[in-house]
This record gives structure tokens, sequence and C-alpha cells, in this order.
């Protein structure tokens, strides 16, 4: 695949970020100088997030000055729809890594108009090594080297919810978030779904693209955990519907195709939300 431009930027950026990361693994950053909650104890933010979004958008700014810039560490994030847009998640898994637990990673998503156009997910050394990436109409690949030049990568074969890996979310931030997330989660397992809980949606995403897991379902994710993931699957053969709450928060189901109806007409179910 020849890379744009705009593949190229943001690769570069996500590795740079990549980089500070992989150089301050080892801290407790739970009670690390510079990290604060949001909005609970749970929902953390540490001085690495900050330091790789700024990075991040230096590298941006640096090729393409007058492009709109939306990071999860802005202090008003809002997407427009409009134009060129770039968002940016610095550290997705943030608690993950705050505690030296290996799943997290870098998300940048490329938007024209609203339109996903590219998507970088890159989880460093320190996390799973791999790095994801799609252009739109060009299909999705990963690579291990963490290079452009990886492998492509596809959704999983799977037909039904009985025995199917689904992906989902019990959140650690709130009782009204968690009964929400318990109402759709307690029907999967009911249907005979394999149920895992990993707290990155750009990752999840990644393993319903590669097949590694059959679908993900969040009752709420901000736009820059599911940007770039949504294109990948969207590239590597698969489905991803979001019902949006606000501009920019939405609930997102994610799948290889096969299950989306099924998994789509159990959160019907559950939240009692038409499709």
């Amino acid at each position: 695949m020849d890379a744009p431009l705009e593949l190229t930027v943001a690769h570069e950026s996500a590795l740079k970020a990549g980089s500070i990361i992989d150089d301050r693994v080892g801290t407790d950053f739970r009670s690390a100088e510079g990290t604060v909650a949001k909005e609970s104890g749970n929902d953390l933010v540490t001085d690495v997030d900050r330091g790789c979004q700024a990075v991040i958008v230096e590298t941006i700014n640096d090729r393409f000055p007058d492009d709109r810039i939306i990071g999860e560490e802005d202090d008003q994030p809002n997407t427009t729809g409009d134009g060129r847009e770039w968002i940016v998640d610095p550290i997705d898994g943030t608690a993950n890594f705050a505690t030296g637990f290996p799943y997290y990673c870098v998300s940048i998503a490329f938007h024209v108009d609203g339109d996903p156009t590219i998507g970088v997910i890159h989880s460093p050394e320190t996390a799973l090594g791999r790095t994801f990436y799609a252009v739109a109409g060009d299909g999705a690949y990963c690579s291990t080297d963490h290079s452009l030049d990886g492998e492509p990568i596809h959704v999983s074969d799977h037909d039904t919810l009985d025995g199917a890996l689904v992906q989902s979310r019990l959140s650690e931030r709130s009782s009204a978030r968690r009964a929400r997330d318990l109402a759709m989660v307690v029907p999967l397992l009911e249907r005979g779904v394999k149920f895992r809980r990993t707290a990155s949606t750009a990752l999840n995403l990644c393993q319903v693209a590669t097949g590694n897991a059959d679908g993900y379902v969040v009752g709420s994710s901000n736009v820059w955990d599911f940007a770039a993931g949504e294109l990948l699957v969207a590239e590597a053969g698969g489905t991803v519907s979001r019902h949006e709450t606000t501009p920019m928060d939405a609930q997102v189901i994610g799948s290889n195709g096969h299950i989306q109806s099924a998994l789509e007409g159990l959160v019907e179910h559950t939240t009692g939300r038409e499709r």
C-alpha cells in the first residue's frame, strides 16, 4: 500500500508517543506526582498522557498546521464533523498503564467531514508490541515491527453468539454506568458468550479486526476511544454501529459482521432503544 502522507504522520506521531510510554513504564502512576483523577479515582490522567498528547499534536501541526486536532486531554475536546480533523487518545487504557498491566495503546484517527479516513493504533513494546493501521478503502493491517509494512488482517468467521468471544465493559467509575453495563453483560453470558473485559476500547476493536475476538459492545464510549478502531474493524471486513448520545460519546457495537444483528438485537432488548 502506498502510504498517504496523513497515514505516515499518524504513524510517526504514534511511535513517538509510544517511545515516551516505554521509557516511563515501571512507575506506579496511581500515586505519582502529576497524576490526577477526573470522574473518579479510577479515571486517571498522568503526566505521560499529557506528554504523549503534546508530541502527537506537535508532529501533526508541523505537517498540517491548518488541521483541527481533538485530544482527550484538551480542556474542552469537541469534534465538529467538518473539514480535516485528527482525533487523538494519547493513552487508551491509562488505568492499565498506570498499574503496569500491559494492555494500552496510542490511538490516532483522521476524519474528513466526519468520515473515518485514517486509523493508527500503536501498542508499544511494553504492552502488546503491535501497530495496527487502516486507510479507508485500502484494508487493515498489523505490524509486529511497528512499520507500515504490516500483514493484512481480517475478522473471524464465527457466526453465532453461542461460543462467541465478546468484549464489553463493567464500569469502575460510577454505579449508574455499571448498572447499564450489567444490563448488557448478563444477557450476553446467558447466550453462551465468552465475556472479556480488558479496558481499552481501541485495542478491543483491534481484537475484533484481527479475529481474536468476535465482537465488542460498550454502552458509552468517547469518540477518541473508538475513532481509529471503528475504521480498522470496517476495513478488516467487520461491522461497527454507533448510536451517538452526545457529540463526543456513543454506544458502540462492533463485530465480525456475522453476529452484528444478534448483538444489536440484544442491546435493543436490554436498553429499550430501537435500531
